[in-house]
């Protein structure tokens, strides 16, 4: 009896020890972003813009030239803005972190293509894909800026010269993506910009490419869009609509056909994309002066329940909207 009390407790032990140890790695597992700036006034507030959501999630303020972030990442590696503002001008960097410890090093000029970025793999893959076509990134804003900033008769008089230049950037530069995919089928890089540029590569090269990625990198959400891509017919121009269904504002499961009618705007949205919001106040508009031949029907890319309700009452939206809490990695957004 004794014997089997002490095996007990000696199991029980060992027990309690793993679960302390699990309950430790898992409170460790954090993300830590050091910042060491120049330029930037002290106050200064960044933030990190989690790209998958467009939500603002954390944020740290400079002082003596230094910021700290420190938290914690349910789903790594994120696609990450590390933004502020300062005297009007939108500043920025791009991040690609898990619960990594990361150094960030520059000065406000060096934003966002010269900032130095350290201490994670996924990261260093990602600033590897950058350095290939910055320059040509480089070349294109300056050309958008100068084209901004011309009159509206000069925009129509040269713009047609400015934006024939930027479409040979833009072919270079997918070019060198295209490489960088099929010459780096062990980086997270790869599968995102695969996603991006799906639609410029031919189907049985992206199932090639496809084929050659890692287990874990099969299995991690920048990958569901091409598997959704590779299974499913896309629509064209000409095509009969893709059915879907998702939870109304009402809180009843709704499928598009059902409510559809002769002519019917899909409004793709989230509660956090600036497009979009700058649009509320328009589609409000459009569905007041035209419901009598004009159904409207949003589909949310919200992944949060309250993010997306909460967007609904801000934009004054009165006509359906269907959430199915996939966010921009639902089958119904990536079709």
């Amino acid at each position: 009896m004794m014997k089997t009390q002490l095996q007990t407790l000696i199991l029980l032990g060992i027990l309690l020890s793993i679960t302390a140890f699990s309950k430790k790695e898992k409170t460790e597992q954090k993300y830590t972003i050091i910042g060491q700036v120049t330029g930037f006034p002290n106050g200064t507030k960044f933030y990190l813009t989690n790209l998958s959501t467009e939500e603002v999630f954390d944020s740290a303020t400079v002082e003596n030239n230094s910021f700290k972030f420190e938290g914690h990442l349910t789903d790594s590696p994120e696609q990450i803005w590390l933004q502020t503002t300062v005297n009007k001008e939108f500043i920025y960097t791009n991040l690609l972190i898990g619960n990594d410890k990361i150094t960030i090093k520059g000065d406000i000029t060096d934003f966002p293509w010269n900032v130095t970025i350290k201490g994670a793999k996924t990261q260093e893959d990602f600033n590897y894909s950058q350095s290939i076509i910055k320059k040509y990134n480089i070349k294109r804003k300056s050309l958008v800026n100068d084209f901004l900033k011309l009159t509206p008769e000069k925009q129509q008089e040269i713009g047609p010269t400015i934006w024939a230049e930027i479409g040979k950037i833009d072919k270079t530069t997918d070019s060198l993506r295209i490489n960088y995919i099929k010459s780096h089928l062990d980086t997270y890089t790869s599968v995102i910009e695969l996603g991006f540029l799906k639609n410029k590569i031919p189907k049985d090269t992206i199932q090639k490419i496809f084929d050659k990625y890692t287990p874990e990198i099969k299995e991690s959400k920048y990958a569901q869009i091409i598997k959704v891509f590779l299974k499913e017919n896309i629509s064209k121009i000409g095509d009969k609509y893709h059915d879907f269904e998702g939870l109304s504002q009402n809180g009843k499961k709704v499928i598009f056909s059902n409510i559809r009618k002769k002519h019917t705007l899909i409004d793709f949205t989230s509660a956090y994309c600036g497009p979009c919001i700058q649009a509320a106040n328009e589609l409000v508009e459009i569905s007041r002066n035209y419901s009598d031949s004009l159904t409207i029907v949003s589909f949310s890319g919200d992944p949060k329940k309250e993010d997306w309700l909460k967007s609904l009452k801000r934009d004054n939206v009165t006509w359906n909207s269907l959430w199915d809490g996939k966010g921009r990695y639902s089958e119904t957004a990536i079709k």
